[in-house]
């Protein structure tokens, strides 16, 4: 049984990064099988399912409720081993963030400019957290610029940055500001309305966004994904079967097959990339399979 604190301790973000990277090439060249995430109606809440089986025979499922209200909820993590014995569990909130993160962190790593140092973080959530704590391990920011619209929370993410991640961070109010001239942005808003002008972003800016994306319901204006130079995703297909349309109709590149060159990647210093995270299913039963195995050597 994996904890949150058991992956507080054991996971480091080159790790997740690393996994996460691994479960996106191969669901780009179908080795990682990973059908669309579905919901079940259970009556007092949906449980939504994401499953997935790489090639060696490990396979999985997370499952998590839509309960009303505030909070996060536990979600349950399940990999069986090739021979078909259940090899364990992870539950808490924790691993779910960090895939997220760890396929974020491997979006910059991709898309943003070998040299990036300045990084904006936009929001002061669980997901901004993860999405900082990957992107650290890839890049070297020499200063994080916070911004979120309340002072105590940007305050505390920013201190929390400068003590368990050794970044230079400040917390900003002023959102455009934090923006101007970064290298690299993360959008971790619930914001349906977007927060931030597509004339915000510097050229050479790469962006990664993991708040609502939908048609008149996303933190991000359409017209960003018009000038970017790269428009990409852990899953198209999973931004295709959304209930509502995309917030932009633009093609989304595979961030696998840009990571494994199978795609064109960024060209020169002065193109903005984008990247659009919609969950790819199987990444967390890779990360989970990495965990355990972890573990076991932690027995032995």
């Amino acid at each position: 049984m994996i904890s949150d604190a058991d992956i507080r301790a054991i996971l480091s973000p080159g790790a997740a990064v690393r996994a996460c990277r691994d479960a996106l090439v191969a669901a780009y060249k179908g080795t990682l099988h990973a059908p669309l995430r579905t919901g079940v109606d259970v009556g007092s809440t949906e449980l939504v399912f994401t499953a997935g089986g790489t090639q060696s025979g490990t396979v999985g499922f997370r499952c998590y409720g839509l309960w009303p209200g505030p909070g996060h909820a536990d979600q349950l993590v399940a990999v069986w081993g090739p021979d078909g014995t259940l090899r364990g569990l992870a539950v808490g909130t924790a691993l779910s963030a960090c895939r997220t993160g760890g396929i974020g962190g491997a979006a910059v790593d991709a898309l943003a400019r070998p040299d990036a140092s300045v990084c904006a973080v936009i929001g002061s959530g669980t997901q901004s957290w993860a999405q900082l704590w990957a992107a650290s391990a890839v890049r070297g920011f020499t200063e994080v610029r916070v911004s979120s619209p309340t002072p105590e929370n940007r305050a505390k993410f920013a201190a929390r940055a400068r003590d368990e991640l050794g970044l230079n961070a400040v917390d900003m109010a002023d959102s455009v500001e934090a923006v101007r001239g970064a290298d690299v942005v993360l959008v971790a808003t619930k914001s349906v309305r977007p927060v931030l002008p597509a004339t915000a972003f510097a050229p050479g800016c790469h962006i990664n966004t993991i708040g609502p994306k939908l048609r008149g319901a996303s933190e991000l204006p359409a017209e960003l994904a018009s000038i970017a130079a790269i428009v990409s995703s852990d899953s198209p297909e999973q931004a295709a079967a959304y209930g509502h349309p995309f917030f932009t109709s633009r093609r989304l590149d595979h961030l696998g097959g840009i990571i494994n060159g199978g795609l064109p990647g960024r060209i020169s210093e002065g193109q903005i990339t984008l990247f659009c995270s919609t969950g790819l299913a199987g990444a967390e039963v890779v990360l989970a399979d990495l965990l355990l195995s972890e573990l076991e050597l932690a027995d032995d």
